[in-house]
Formats: C-alpha cells, structure tokens, sequence
C-alpha cells in the first residue's frame, strides 16, 4: 500500500519556496557574485563568499 509522504498543502508550500528562491533571491545572489567576480581575485573577496 502506497502512503502520501507530504501532504498538498506542505507541497504548496515548498514549490511557493522554490519559486521565491529562484526568481527572487537568486537573481540578487547572482549579481553579488558577479560584481565580487569583477573586482579580481575571487580568494581574497570577502563579498565574493557571502
């Protein structure tokens, strides 16, 4: 017999999660990264590990 692991409104929750991450936060993440990026030596950039 097969058992619902997560429920629909736990489902819910997680893809509202998963779309926040990837259209909001990432986009910013990203753009940190790639000015850390722009100033050189990625290894000493304190912004570069945030």
């Amino acid at each position: 017999m097969k058992s619902n692991l997560i429920t629909r409104t736990g489902h819910d929750l997680l893809v509202a999660e998963l779309k926040k991450l990837w259209h909001d936060e990432r986009p910013e993440i990203t753009k940190k990264v790639n000015w850390a990026a722009s100033l050189g030596d990625r290894s000493e950039n304190a912004d570069y590990q945030k």
